[in-house]
């Protein structure tokens, strides 16, 4: 009787740790999507969505608990999948990283620092955003990005205050908010990551869609030294 064993294949597949909001619908199967084709696989963890609206800093309590979680699963790298940390200002994020880090050992990004990142990259001068929320929120989001040298051109809000509503705009109402804030700017920003973004064309009417939760995978696959396509 010959006896398989599939431990070694199952541990040569890099594992990624993704923490996501507790009202979160999109983030798996966009990653999952992200994912398909290529060795690597994702965990999950959820932190309750108030642990990101309290004041201007995170509840660091429930992120550390989600981290030793995954890092028990012997993921290779750590992402926050969420956008909380635009309108924070980028720096709770940054802080967020290092603490997460220096617990576990373990490289983090968050999709707020992987868009600011890939903006200044590609030297996108002018840039469309649609946001989930109302006015007051495009307006901080839009602020918090100018003050990172991103400057913000249109912006359109689609007025959706329960976080996991979000999930189920069509991609015809998110297209047609894509188009419109993609006038007169070099890229549009799907700046949630509960909106169905990772569904839509790369490129409307010429113009790139950058998608939220896309640029907070990429930036994970990036931290764990695998290829991004």
């Amino acid at each position: 009787m010959t006896e398989i064993h599939d431990e070694a294949s199952a541990e040569a597949i890099p594992a990624l740790g993704v923490i996501l909001p507790s009202s979160n619908r999109v983030v798996e199967r966009a990653t999952e999507a992200r994912l398909a084709g290529l060795r690597a696989a994702a965990c999950y963890a959820r932190v309750p969505y108030g642990a990101m609206l309290a004041g201007e800093a995170y509840d660091n309590s429930v992120f550390l608990t989600a981290a030793d979680l995954l890092a028990d699963a012997g993921v290779a790298a750590l992402c926050w999948n969420a956008t909380r940390g635009a309108a924070l200002g980028f720096t709770p994020d940054e802080r967020l990283c290092e603490t997460v880090t220096r617990r576990t050992g373990l490289p983090m990004v968050t999709t707020a620092l992987a868009a600011r990142a890939r903006i200044r990259r590609c030297g996108d001068r002018r840039l469309g955003l649609v946001v989930q929320g109302g006015p007051e929120e495009a307006e901080l989001v839009g602020a918090r990005f100018a003050e990172a040298g991103i400057a913000i051109g249109a912006t359109v809000s689609l007025g959706i205050t329960e976080n996991r509503l979000a999930a189920a705009v069509s991609l015809s109402s998110l297209g047609a908010a894509a188009r419109q804030a993609a006038l007169g700017t070099e890229a549009v920003l799907i700046w949630s990551t509960n909106l169905p973004g990772w569904r839509l064309p790369g490129v409307l009417d010429g113009v790139p869609v950058l998608d939220a939760t896309r640029l907070g995978t990429d930036a994970l696959l990036a931290s764990a030294g695998l290829p991004v396509t």
